[in-house]
């Protein structure tokens, strides 16, 4: 008797592919912060910055806005002026442009990594075979498999290595070219 509830409770989740939805989000977060602070203004001394990128105007309004909404958020940490407008600061503009890499085209660049994950990349650019398991990295770099798989995740999420299949119960991962 225990094992149908159990079973129409597993029924209900449903997994749904982070990479592909993250721009609906990024989306939806925006316009919520709209609909909270209708009337809040921010001081952007950073968009100047973005007319000399290669960014289309479509990417820059959506860094902008995403900015935006950070700096809403982060409302009690900004400095304001005397008519209540908020400035962004720089880790703003940075938290906005992490977010939307993947909209931007920057998930294969390495200098939007952090610098434990720029530095876990580069180890297993050295490693000698094509293919790897989370053993096998977690022997090469001598550190613990938790912190390999986290490592492994985050650039898996911004598809700069791929999961290709399995070897027993491990995972077998790639980096992708």
């Amino acid at each position: 008797m225990n094992t149908t509830p159990q079973r129409r409770y597993l029924r209900r989740y449903i997994t749904i592919d982070k990479l592909s939805h993250r721009r609906h989000h990024i989306k939806d977060f925006n316009t919520l912060i709209k609909i909270l602070y209708p009337r809040r203004e921010s001081i952007n001394k950073y968009g100047y910055l973005l007319q000399n990128t290669s960014f289309t105007d479509r990417q820059k309004s959506l860094i902008l806005q995403t900015a935006h909404s950070l700096v809403m958020i982060n409302e009690l940490y900004r400095d304001q002026d005397k008519y209540g407008r908020l400035y962004t600061t720089n880790e703003d503009m940075t938290n906005a442009m992490y977010l939307l890499q993947n909209e931007l085209d920057l998930q294969a660049q390495e200098c939007m990594l952090a610098p434990s994950v720029r530095w876990f990349y580069k180890e297993l650019q050295y490693y000698p075979k094509a293919t790897f398991t989370v053993g096998d990295i977690s022997r090469y770099l001598i550190k613990n498999k938790s912190t390999v798989y986290r490592y492994l995740l985050e650039l898996t999420d911004r598809e700069m290595v791929s999961r290709i299949g399995t070897k027993g119960q491990a995972h077998v991962y790639q980096i992708n070219q």
